[in-house]
């Protein structure tokens, strides 16, 4: 099956659901946390979706979620393979563009040096010539040109839906914006300005609790707490001139808490 039919296969599916369940856009996104537009994008195929949101449908339509998310991880698996693809392919064309340039970067190398004694010999030679017992001056060093930041695994929409940890997208992420749902709850928005992304953070919640990240653009990424008291949603493309935000939910509560909006062609990420 080629990409473009697993999207379909899982679209469909998920179209199924939505009419099965009776539901419209509007009240899929007050029962799941997710914007309209989002989960009409989903169905269409017109954007992947993330898992918790297809495990979320099927559990809403009474549902196994098995079979939704075996399909969710095969096109997974398929949107990752294209990066690594062409990974090899520029290290292949690599390797073979520097076989036959090998033996001119030798006679290049044996020329330079070979000036270089000669320089050397003319340089002495006019020092003795002139009196002086003092060598010729050495020459500088050319600066190093060393290129900031940390390596990262993707930038803007390449970032959708992917680990914040294993993009290295956490390497220089600040938290941008802040809030919180009475008690205790903490909603934090983290920016990575290398990777061009955002993702959401709670942290001393209640299981259930829910954090959705958005962009101006209509997209979002969530995540539920499932053990312990905190959780981080996945990667969602901050462009310079659009906008990222959060929003948090308590366990069975429809009410939503959200933080500022952050504009990155607008503000200094400062650290927290």
């Amino acid at each position: 099956m080629d990409r473009a039919g697993s999207v379909k296969d899982l679209a469909s599916e998920l179209l199924a659901l939505k009419k099965a369940s009776g539901s419209s856009f509007v009240q899929l996104s007050e029962k799941t946390h997710y914007a309209k537009s989002s989960w009409e994008r989903w169905v269409n195929g017109k954007q992947f979706p993330p898992r918790d949101a297809v495990e979320r449908l099927a559990r809403l339509c009474d549902t196994d979620p098995a079979p939704l998310l075996a399909l969710w991880a095969e096109e997974d698996a398929r949107r990752a393979a294209p990066e690594s693809e062409a990974g090899a392919g520029a290290e292949s064309e690599a390797g073979a563009e520097s076989g036959p340039e090998t033996p001119r970067k030798r006679r290049v190398q044996w020329a330079s040096l070979v000036l270089a004694l000669l320089l050397g010999v003319g340089a002495i030679s006019y020092a003795a010539l002139s009196g002086s017992d003092e060598p010729p001056a050495a020459p500088r060093p050319k600066p190093v040109v060393t290129v900031a930041g940390p390596a990262t695994g993707c930038t803007l929409t390449a970032c959708e839906g992917r680990d914040p940890k294993k993009m290295n997208c956490g390497a220089d992420a600040v938290t941008v914006r802040t809030g919180s749902i009475p008690k205790d709850l903490v909603i934090e928005l983290r920016y990575s300005r290398a990777c061009r992304a955002a993702w959401g953070r709670i942290s001393f919640a209640q299981v259930g609790a829910t954090v959705v990240v958005n962009n101006s653009d209509g997209a979002a990424q969530a995540d539920v707490v499932h053990y312990d008291r905190d959780v981080y949603t996945p990667l969602i493309a901050a462009p310079d001139n659009g906008s990222v935000w959060v929003c948090a939910a308590l366990p069975k509560d429809v009410r939503r808490s959200c933080t500022g909006r952050f504009i990155p062609s607008e503000e200094k990420a400062q650290q927290p």
